[in-house]
């Protein structure tokens, strides 16, 4: 009955929007081979970017382990003459300089905008430097520290541009996150926003990362040597490309060592659900680190400390975890015990604004029939509530068709003009 209504809904879409020729149809190839790509031509090379490392009102000194995480950072991409800015929002677990973020930067860039890139709430840059609790994942908590970001880096570099509007725009998580900023701003008004695109977001973030340690767990079976198995063959692929030098393991890093092999479905949706593992663990490192809660870090950590101990009591915990283990007991702490589990759950959805997304018409959002971070109940939630403000593209998985050519044409269409639709 699915299958039946998925190519209901791609002959739908054909006959109101044309032929969508985005060529990868598997959600699984698109989301690991087209999240990273550029489809479309013509768009520079290299753009005019200033990196900003800042100390930020109230942070403190990080632990002596997390010395690299000592300032914020976040860059500037600007015209030379008066133009209007967009905040850039990353994805789950990504800083201002993924590879995802250069491409939006590079697209925006020729399109006229100034942009400012925002690290993501859950890399730990973000929640050493930025973040209240240093406990994220409750989207409008997490929404007031990219607000007050958005007003520091702002406040940085204004006197360096002139700024005619603003904008937000954000992928993923970031796409989540476009929407809480612009419900905050609309009483604050520190910006007033002109136009908000929301990228792939997720309803529910904690719906969508069970969903995503899923697709890890589903071949698995969350058993530590086979996940180890899995991460060594990773480490030892990144040891045989690089030829010297440091990197840093993350999403877009898997995504392009593996790109040229020849995966199977279950090959590739282990590399999703291993390169999110990698973020939730670091998630609950971090945030057990920072609060002392005592769950994996037991003793004080040193600058030179042994770390494999400690990675080793986190056995590849994944976000569950971090919510039952950390989260909710910090929380629950926090309000004096009245709070369940349940209760704090609800504060990872969209559906707590859901009223004002209703009647905004400053915010769109385009999405894929083959996300992988989204259930049944999300796209309900989400064609409920934007109607005409929403685009389901039948491929693309999750977000492997947003740098596509017809994509970023609806994209820029909507923030230069305000006219959002697709045509082929």
């Amino acid at each position: 009955m699915k299958k039946i209504i998925g190519a209901l809904l791609i002959l739908v879409f054909s006959n109101l929007f044309g032929e969508y020729k985005y060529p990868f149809k598997n959600p699984y190839m698109a989301t690991i081979l087209g999240s990273s790509t550029l489809m479309t031509d013509g768009v520079s090379e290299a753009v005019p970017t200033k990196v900003y490392k800042v100390k930020l009102p109230n942070s403190k000194e990080p632990p002596e382990n997390l010395w690299y995480n000592g300032k914020f950072e976040f860059s500037l991409v600007h015209q030379k003459e008066k133009a209007p800015l967009i905040f850039l929002l990353a994805g789950t677990g990504s800083d201002y300089h993924a590879t995802r973020m250069v491409l939006f930067q590079r697209i925006f860039y020729d399109a006229g905008f100034h942009v400012i890139s925002i690290t993501s709430p859950m890399h730990s840059n973000f929640i050493v430097n930025a973040s209240t609790n240093k406990m994220p994942g409750m989207i409008i908590e997490d929404g007031k520290d990219i607000y007050k970001v958005m007003k520091e880096t702002y406040n940085i570099v204004k006197d360096d541009i002139e700024v005619s509007d603003f904008y937000v725009v954000g992928y993923s998580l970031g796409g989540t996150s476009s929407a809480v900023v612009s419900y905050l701003d609309e009483k604050e008004k520190a910006f007033n926003f002109k136009r908000v695109f929301m990228v792939n977001p997720a309803v529910d973030i904690y719906s969508s990362a069970v969903k995503l340690d899923k697709e890890l767990n589903r071949y698995t079976d969350n058993d530590p040597k086979k996940i180890g198995v899995l991460i060594d063959n990773v480490i030892s692929k990144v040891s045989s490309t690089l030829k010297g030098g440091y990197t840093e393991i993350t999403e877009e890093t898997i995504y392009k060592l593996f790109e040229n092999d020849v995966l199977s479905n279950e090959d590739m949706s282990q590399l999703i659900g291993l390169a999110f593992r990698l973020i939730s663990i670091d998630l609950n490192y971090v945030t057990d680190l920072l609060n002392n809660m005592g769950v994996y870090v037991t003793e004080p950590v040193g600058k030179f400390t042994n770390m494999f101990p400690y990675f080793e009591k986190i056995d590849f915990a994944d976000f569950e975890d971090y919510m039952n283990r950390l989260a909710y007991p910090y929380y629950k702490k926090k309000f004096g015990g009245n709070i369940t589990l349940d209760q704090l759950l609800t504060t990872t959805t969209l559906k707590q604004i859901e009223d004002y997304l209703k009647t905004t018409d400053k915010i769109v959002a385009v999405t894929n029939r083959d996300e992988l971070i989204l259930n049944e109940n999300d796209f309900k939630f989400l064609e409920n509530t934007f109607k005409d403000r929403l685009i389901i593209y039948p491929y693309g998985g999750h977000c492997g068709n947003m740098f596509y050519i017809e994509n970023v044409d609806v994209m820029l269409k909507f923030l230069k003009e305000g006219v959002f639709k697709y045509e082929n």
